[in-house]
């Protein structure tokens, strides 16, 4: 096998796998995702956010469609196969791109995982970010005539994004302590 048959393929499976996933996660993001159906927020008496709770139903049934599209999409891999220029086969850089094309089939064999991150990050002195990440996680065996490779993939899904905004505090010692709040008094 050249090995610019092997790089080609690997790159174009690359290609598919990322659109199978921007296409599962379209399709289902754009049906009914929100925050507040994801994040269950309890407040307190005065209306501040007292806790606040992932919907683990939710998100269990909105990434076990995003991975089952996703599979949906992978299967056209195998069917579609490659279309590669002969002249691109020899490896030689002026030939890349002439020459008449060849199809090649490709068996595609693989798994789609996904793992659910929740980030808090802070963005001013009463402020707060949080963020719902899915990470999917791919791994196909490409199978080739004489040879066969593995792809892996991991793509990052933003969810949904909050700024959660709280009380402005009366001394803010930007992470410091209070004995070096008092180094600095004359």
């Amino acid at each position: 096998m050249s090995p610019v048959i092997i790089t080609y393929s690997e790159a174009e499976t690359r290609r598919i796998i990322e659109q199978a996933i921007n296409l599962a996660v379209s399709n289902v993001i754009n049906r009914t995702l929100s925050y507040d159906s994801l994040i269950d927020i309890n407040y307190n008496n005065n209306g501040e956010i007292q806790t606040m709770s992932a919907n683990q139903y939710e998100i269990n049934s909105i990434t076990r469609e995003i991975i089952k599209e996703a599979q949906i999409e992978m299967q056209t891999l195998g069917e579609d196969g490659l279309r590669l220029n002969i002249g691109t086969m020899t490896g030689i850089p002026f030939l890349i791109g002439r020459g008449p094309t060849i199809g090649l089939r490709l068996v595609p064999i693989g798994a789609v995982s996904s793992d659910f991150v929740s980030e808090f990050d802070s963005v001013g002195i009463n402020m707060t970010k949080h963020m719902l990440y899915l990470y999917i996680n791919i791994h196909v065996s490409i199978v080739m005539p004489i040879k066969s490779y593995d792809v892996y993939s991991t793509n990052q899904v933003m969810l949904a994004e909050s700024i959660i905004v709280g009380k402005v505090p009366e001394v803010y010692l930007n992470g410091g302590s209070i004995g070096e709040a008092l180094d600095l008094v004359p």
